[in-house]
C-alpha cells in the first residue's frame, strides 16, 4: 500500500480532498499482494530495492546531497536484510537503510496502536474569556466526522469572521490513523475568514524526471529538475466583512501544521502552539511503501520552501507528558490567548535556503570488476528500478516484477567477474529491444572477441546465408548464396541458440539476424572452419581468419554509386552513405525522373529533416508521436500516462521544388532507429512505398545508465509511433511490396528488393513512353 500526505497544504472543497485522497492510493505503482506474515531473503530484499528506488528517484535530497552515498547505505543494510531472523530484525534494517538520509520525515512508520473509542460529541465552535473564539477542529472532526464539521463551518461562517481572536485547536491526538489531513482541508473552509491581509504561504517543491537523464549525452532531451508549486496567498473574503484578528493554531505532535498557519504566523497574525512539540512531518508530502510483515516505510517527495528565509517554529510550546492530545484544554487555550495579546517575538529558527538541484551521476564503479554480493544485488536493483520507472515500452516487456527476485537470487552465485557481466547481460536481454546493450566490462570483451569472419550473414530462407563476400573471403571460397551449416564442427542452428541468451532484439527476425553473425565472433586472426552448401547444393569446406577490420571491407552493395539513374529513368539514392551536404544534389540530379528509389538496409546519416521536406506533397505537419516517462510524486496521472508531444515535420523554409514523383523505399531488419524514424517522416510527408521486408521495430532516443564494474547500459528512451499514433516498437515499418531476397539471386548477383521497388514504380508510373 502506498499513500501521500502533504502537510502545508490545504484544500478549499470537498472535491479537492477527495481527489488528494484517490491520488494518494494510486501514486508510484499498482498495490502489490498482500505479504505472507514473514518472507524469504531474496523476497525481503526485493521489497526493499523498490523502496531503495523510490527513494532515488523522489526523495529531494538525493537531487543535491552530494554528501548522502545512497549507494552505501543499501549496501550496508543488505546483510541485514539477508540475516534478518524475525520481522523486527527486518524493520530495524529496513530503518537502518533510511536513517542514512538523516531526515526525520523518511522512517519506518511506528505500529499503530488500536484506535481508541471516539470521544461524545463537543461544540465545533466556544467563547472564550474576552470574547476570543474557540474553534475545536480536531476533536469535533475525530467524533462527528470531517462533512459535517466542513459544513457547520459554511453555516456559521460569520461567527468567525466577528471574532478578533480565534483558537483553532487541531489536534486529533491518537485518533490520527487516517492521512487524509481532514484537519487541513476542513480548514480551508475558514480560508477566507482568519486572514486580515493577505499573507503567502509556503511553496513546495517535487523532484521529477522526464524521461532518464542518461550518463551519456543523447538526442532524447531527457531532464530531471524541481517542479516548484506556487504559493497559495491567504486573502481575506470581502464579502465576510471579517474585523482584525489574531489567530493561533493549537497542534501536537501527531498533527502537521497546515499551510495557512504557517503563511499567517509568516506575516505575523498567527500563533503557533505546540503541545509537546512539532509534527516532524510537517514541511512536506510523503508516500507509504508496504515492504511485507507490516513493515510500512514512508519516504518524504516533497520540501517546503521556507518562508522569508525562518523555519518552521512554535510560538509556544507546552510540555505534555501524557500522550498527544491530553494537556490540560483551558491551560492550552489560555497560553494561546497569552500569545496572541503579547508582542511576539522574532523568530529564533532560521532555515537556510534550499540548495539547487544537481545532476548527480552514478558511480559506475569501474574498479569492482568482480563485485562482491551486495554491490551485485546493488546492479541489479538499480537496473531494475531504472528500467521500472523510466522504460517507455514497459507494457510491451513480459514480467518485469519477477525479473528483480530472480536476477537477486542469481547473484548470489556469480562469484566471479565473468559470472557478473554475463548475469547482467542476461537480465537486461528480458528487455527484448534492439537497442537494449551491455558494454563496459572487461569479460564481454572477451566473451565477444574483438574480430569477425569477413563476410555478411543473413537469415534467408531457413538458414544462416552469406550476403556479401570480402576479398580475403571470397579467395576461401566463400561465395554470396552459400548457407553456414557449421561453423568449427558445431551446427550453426545450435550455435545460434547457445548465443540466443546473450542477445536481444525487439522482433524475432531482427533476433535471428544478430543470431547470424554471433558464432562468426571471436579472437582476431583466429581461423574458422565453415561447413557451408552452395546456392546450387554443392557442399564444401572453407577457413577463414577472423579479422578486426572485417566491416570495412566487406560492402553493403555489391556496386554502385550514392546518387544514380537507373534504367527506366529510375532515381536511386542509397540512404547509408547520403550525406546532407549531397541531398541538394541530389534533388538536382533526381528532378526529371520518372520515380525515386531510397535505399534503406542500414543506418542512416540524419538526412531525413533534409529530405522529408522536399517530398512533403501531402503538406503534413507532423512526423511522429513521442512519449517518455515522468517520475514524480506530484501526479499520478501526469506519471502514468507520461509526457506526449508530436514531433513537426522540418519545413520547406528555402522553399525549393518539391520531388512529386512516386517514391519507394527498400527496407529490411537492417533498418533500426534513424533508418525507422526516416520511414515515419517520410510516410507522413508523401506517398512512399515500403518495399522488402519488416524493419527492426526499435525507435527511440538511446540512452544509458552505469553499473558496477564500468558496465554502461543502453536502452531506449522515447516511445516513438506513426504519426497517426500506430505502433511501431516490435513491429517495424511494414512493407507495402513484400519481397525477400532468395539465395539463387544473391549466388546470380542479383538485387531482387531493388528490382521489386523497380517494378511497384512501374506499377504505379507506367510503362516508359517509346521513343
Amino acid at each position: 500500500m502506498l499513500q501521500i500526505a502533504r502537510s502545508l497544504r490545504s484544500s478549499l472543497s470537498l472535491f479537492a480532498v477527495l481527489s488528494a485522497v484517490s491520488f494518494a492510493s494510486a501514486v508510484g505503482a499498482a498495490e502489490p499482494a498482500a505479504a505472507p506474515a514473514t518472507q524469504t531473503p531474496i523476497e525481503r530484499i526485493t521489497q526493499v530495492a523498490k523502496l531503495w528506488g523510490k527513494v532515488r528517484y523522489l526523495h529531494p535530497y538525493l537531487a543535491y546531497r552530494e554528501d548522502l552515498d545512497w549507494d552505501a547505505a543499501l549496501v550496508a543494510a543488505l546483510p541485514k536484510v539477508r540475516a534478518a531472523g524475525t520481522t523486527e530484525e527486518y524493520r530495524a534494517a529496513v530503518s537502518g537503510l533510511l536513517s542514512a538520509l538523516g531526515d526525520p520525515l523518511t522512517q519506518v512508520v511506528p505500529q499503530a496502536a488500536p484506535p481508541p473509542a471516539k470521544p461524545a460529541s463537543g461544540e465545533l465552535f466556544r467563547e472564550l474569556a474576552g470574547g476570543a473564539l474557540a474553534i475545536d477542529l480536531g476533536p469535533r472532526i475525530a467524533s462527528a466526522g470531517s462533512v459535517e464539521v466542513y459544513r457547520q463551518i459554511g453555516r456559521e461562517i460569520p461567527k468567525v469572521a466577528a471574532a478578533g481572536e480565534v483558537v483553532i485547536d487541531l489536534r486529533k491526538g491518537p485518533l490520527a490513523t487516517d492521512p487524509s489531513e481532514e484537519g487541513s482541508w476542513v480548514l480551508g473552509a475558514l480560508a477566507g475568514a482568519l486572514p486580515s491581509r493577505p499573507c503567502r504561504g509556503p511553496s513546495e517543491r517535487y523532484l521529477m524526471h522526464s524521461g532518464f537523464t542518461g550518463e551519456r549525452s543523447t538526442s532524447g532531451g531527457y531532464y530531471s529538475g524541481f517542479l516548484e508549486l506556487l504559493a497559495t496567498v491567504y486573502r481575506p473574503d470581502p464579502e465576510l466583512h471579517s474585523v482584525e484578528k489574531k489567530v493561533a493554531f493549537v497542534v501536537d505532535r501527531a498533527t502537521p501544521v497546515p499551510a495557512i498557519a504557517a503563511a499567517l504566523q509568516a506575516c505575523g497574525d498567527g500563533r503557533i502552539v505546540a503541545v509537546g512539540g512539532l509534527n516532524q512531518e510537517s514541511g512536506g508530502a510523503t508516500i507509504e511503501l508496504d515492504l511485507g510483515e507490516e513493515v510500512v516505510a514512508r519516504v518524504r517527495v516533497s520540501e517546503s520552501l521556507p518562508l522569508d528565509g525562518s523555519g518552521l517554529v512554535a510560538d509556544v510550546v507546552i510540555s505534555d507528558t501524557a500522550p498527544p492530545g491530553a494537556a490540560d484544554v483551558a491551560s492550552v487555550e489560555n497560553a494561546a490567548l497569552a500569545t496572541l495579546r503579547a508582542d511576539r517575538q522574532s523568530k529564533t529558527a532560521a532555515a537556510k535556503p534550499l540548495p539547487g538541484g544537481v545532476f548527480l551521476r552514478d558511480r559506475p564503479y569501474r574498479e569492482m570488476t568482480e563485485p562482491d554480493l551486495n554491490y551485485r544485488q546493488l546492479a541489479v536493483i538499480r537496473a531494475w528500478n531504472v528500467i521500472a520507472l523510466f522504460y517507455p515500452y514497459r507494457h510491451l516487456v513480459g514480467d518485469w516484477d519477477a525479473v528483480l527476485p530472480e536476477f537477486l537470487a542469481r547473484m548470489e552465485g556469480a562469484a566471479t567477474g565473468r559470472e557478473y557481466a554475463l548475469t547482467i547481460l542476461q537480465m537486461m536481454n528480458r528487455v527484448e529491444d534492439g537497442h537494449t546493450g551491455v558494454y563496459g566490462h572487461p569479460a564481454l570483451a572477451e566473451l565477444f572477441g574483438n574480430a569477425i569472419v569477413p563476410i555478411r550473414v543473413r537469415w534467408i530462407e531457413g538458414a544462416a546465408v552469406v550476403t556479401h563476400v570480402s576479398e580475403e573471403a571470397k579467395s576461401a571460397g566463400i561465395a554470396p548464396g552459400d548457407a553456414i551449416r557449421a561453423i568449427d564442427g558445431e551446427p550453426m542452428a545450435a550455435a545460434m541458440e547457445r548465443f540466443r541468451p546473450l542477445f536481444t532484439a525487439s522482433t524475432e527476425a531482427a533476433l535471428r539476424s544478430r543470431l547470424c553473425f554471433a558464432p562468426l565472433l571471436g579472437v582476431a586472426g583466429s581461423i574458422v572452419r565453415l561447413n557451408l552448401v552452395g546456392a546450387d547444393g554443392t557442399a564444401k569446406e572453407v577457413t577463414v581468419a577472423r579479422d578486426p577490420d572485417a566491416r570495412g571491407k566487406v560492402p553493403l552493395r555489391v556496386a554502385g554509386e550514392v546518387i544514380e539513374i537507373l534504367p527506366g529513368n529510375w532515381g536511386y539514392v542509397d540512404l547509408i552513405r547520403l550525406t546532407n551536404a549531397q541531398v541538394d544534389e541530389m534533388f538536382e540530379t533526381v528532378k526529371d525522373t520518372r520515380g525515386l528509389i531510397f535505399d534503406m538496409r542500414g543506418y542512416p546519416q540524419g538526412t531525413a529533416w533534409s529530405i522529408a521536406p522536399r517530398i512533403n506533397t501531402k503538406k503534413a505537419k507532423i512526423g511522429a508521436q513521442f512519449r517518455r516517462s515522468q517520475v514524480s510524486a506530484f501526479s499520478v496521472e501526469e506519471a502514468e500516462a507520461g509526457f506526449y508531444f508530436s514531433q513537426p515535420l522540418p519545413e520547406n523554409i528555402r522553399n525549393l521544388p518539391l520531388y512529386d514523383k512516386p517514391i519507394a523505399m527498400i527496407i529490411d531488419d537492417r533498418a533500426i532507429s534513424q533508418s525507422e524514424h526516416s520511414g515515419l517522416f517520410f510516410e507522413s510527408a508523401s506517398d512512399i512505398h515500403f518495399v522488402g521486408e519488416p524493419t527492426a521495430g526499435a525507435n527511440g532516443d538511446v540512452t544509458t545508465f552505469s553499473l558496477p564494474g564500468g558496465i554502461a547500459v543502453a536502452f531506449t528512451g522515447h516511445d516513438v509511433r506513426h504519426a497517426d499514433g500506430r505502433q511501431l516498437q516490435r513491429v517495424g515499418l511494414q512493407p507495402d511490396v513484400p519481397v525477400s531476397p532468395t539465395r539463387a539471386g544473391l549466388a546470380a548477383g542479383r538485387d531482387e528488393l531493388l528490382e521489386a521497388a523497380v517494378l511497384d514504380l512501374e506499377g504505379r508510373v507506367g510503362p516508359a513512353a517509346k521513343p
